[in-house]
């Protein structure tokens, strides 16, 4: 067998370069073993999904890893250099784009690396740590071949050495044995090199209040840690919903653990409660608020308040007996006795409009028309009041007013104001302003527009001659829904209005065709065959519908 022959020289090379990595190795490299750990992750049904690397930074059991290795894991266990295991409570921060993601470990006692004050320099010399499963205890010295910045202050390092995947997320150290980033495959097939993305980087990611519907926090099954700003973390659970009611408490106890002097937290956990029916937790919550939270009472006066109310509203057979609308009322009124509101004052209404206490009522709404909060809402609210005390010409003018809230060319928001006000409009016999309302409210609201909506501004515009108008929606609700008898007669009678009688006889002859026993359709039938002077006929249709008991074509047939 031939020999090979290496030169000398190149022998003294690798020698002294082995010497001296180990010699780096030496100063650091049994400390950094163990900040290193092997993160598990299991799906909902207890079965393995995979085994990566990952290693904790500083001391407060913050745990790098890759993001993918995450993906569909409903547990974590970390395993740490000794065999110790842990829990992954929470995720802090992630990003799918650059495959990292932090964990918070229940692991204190476990020190962790250290982040490098600087990025490291192309040429420079690190050194890629092994797994925690290989034995060997020597690091892999490369020279950093690239280094491309990204972000405000971030590094991403090309090595000129592939590593095979157990490498995944290994730590990338400079000489003074502190972290850089972590280790990266490549994303094409030999291409001969790994990467390294800063540590740093990955310290830096933290969840904010959008983060809720961020699609790289979504994916991830794993509870997320709360914003580090309150208002942001209150902002966080609700974006995330209420339809996972165990997800939603256990954010909102990480939210109180987190800020217990925070009302928020006690008053989102009461109030799920209750919506579960779930009374008595809801008391004990409200309990925790007053005893942490003194400077807030009214803010907790209210919160018990519109809990109340809503539950009284819905009904339970386990509802406490002192939750009353009652109740609920007393509670709105020690918020105002702490502070004025018009959100107080407004909820006031609402109770007192529950307790059919209409004049009252209207009252507390026309008060938040004078703050602040002063909308359309509430004059309309107001004018509901109004309408269920009988007083037609009061809720015309709270109607107005809600109106007047908007400006021409009206928004969307006004389309509500102006169906209302047609309504009340159409009750005063003012068709052709119900009429304008109506067009307004089509214009606004296309797509919300049915046949009866048609019919009805058509029976307006009847009423002020708008002849031509109506025909056209009436026919725009025949043509929505072509098998009710009440617009086919309709098209009919407007038809004949326009001595159209061949049309206003096929229109009649349809509603009869719909509804046999129709006695308005039978009666136009008659009087248009009698138009075109078809007096048996006539004489025939007349008599079916006074058969059925139209007293009009009774009338008719004396004639």
């Amino acid at each position: 067998m031939r020999k090979i022959r290496i030169p000398l020289c190149t022998t003294l090379f690798f020698l002294c370069f082995s010497v001296c990595a180990m010699a780096q190795e030496n100063k650091w490299f049994k400390k950094v073993r163990k900040a290193q750990a092997t993160l598990i992750t299991y799906d909902a049904d207890g079965q393995m999904l995979r085994s990566t690397n990952a290693f904790f930074v500083g001391r407060d059991g913050v745990l790098l890893t890759d993001y993918a290795s995450l993906r569909d894991a409903a547990r974590v266990v970390v395993l740490d250099e000794k065999g110790h295991e842990y829990a992954a409570t929470k995720v802090i921060g992630a990003n799918a784009l650059y495959d990292v993601a932090s964990l918070r470990v229940p692991a204190s006692k476990v020190e962790g690396l250290t982040l490098a004050a600087a990025p490291a320099a192309k040429g420079e010399t690190a050194f890629i740590m092994p797994y925690l499963s290989n034995k060997s205890g020597v690091t892999t010295a490369v020279q950093i071949e690239n280094v491309a910045p990204f972000g405000e202050k971030y590094a991403y390092y090309t090595l000129p050495t592939a590593v095979s995947e157990k490498f995944l997320s290994c730590p990338l150290m400079n000489a003074q044995g502190e972290l850089l980033g972590l280790v990266q495959l490549s994303a094409k097939a030999n291409d001969g090199k790994s990467y390294a993305i800063a540590a740093d980087y990955a310290m830096s990611l933290r969840a904010n209040a959008l983060s809720a519907t961020n699609a790289d926090y979504r994916e991830l099954k794993l509870r997320k840690e709360l914003p580090d700003d309150a208002s942001q973390a209150a902002s966080y659970i609700y974006l995330i919903g209420t339809r996972d009611t165990a997800s939603y408490l256990a954010y909102v106890d990480d939210y109180i653990e987190r800020f217990p002097a925070e009302l928020n937290g006690y008053t989102m956990k009461a109030e799920m409660l209750a919506a579960q029916d779930r009374f008595s937790e809801a008391e004990e919550a409200w309990t925790a608020a007053a005893k942490n939270c003194a400077s807030a009472t009214d803010e907790l006066y209210y919160s018990r308040a519109r809990t109340i109310f809503g539950a009284a509203q819905r009904g339970s057979n386990t509802l406490p007996a002192t939750w009353t609308l009652e109740q609920a009322l007393a509670e709105t009124e020690a918020a105002l006795a702490v502070q004025t509101q018009p959100v107080y004052t407004a909820l006031q209404g609402h109770i007192l409009y529950a307790m059919q206490r209409y004049a009252d009522a209207c009252l507390r709404f026309q008060e938040v028309t004078h703050t602040n909060m002063r909308s359309a809402e509430y004059f309309l609210y107001a004018a509901q009041c109004q309408q269920m005390l009988g007083d037609t010409l009061s809720v015309l003018a709270l109607q107005d007013s809600a109106v007047a809230c908007y400006t021409k060319p009206y928004v969307a928001e006004a389309a509500p104001a102006l169906l209302m006000r047609s309504q009340t409009l159409l009750s005063l016999n003012r068709y052709r302003e119900a009429v304008m309302d109506l067009m307004e409210y089509e214009h606004l609201r296309p797509t919300e527009v049915n046949a009866n909506f048609y019919y009805l501004r058509e029976q307006a515009e009847m009423h002020c001659r708008m002849f031509q108008q109506a025909l056209s929606d009436i026919e725009r609700a025949v043509r929505l829904e072509p098998k009710e008898p009440l617009y086919q007669a309709e098209l009919a009678s407007v038809h004949f209005r326009f001595k159209q009688i061949d049309e206003a006889i096929i229109a009649a002859r349809q509603a009869i065709a719909l509804a046999p026993t129709f006695a308005d359709a039978h009666r136009i039938l008659g009087i248009c065959l009698r138009e075109q002077g078809k007096k048996a006929e006539a004489q025939a249709a007349l008599q079916k519908a006074a058969d059925l008991g139209d007293e009009m074509a009774k009338g008719l047939l004396e004639k």
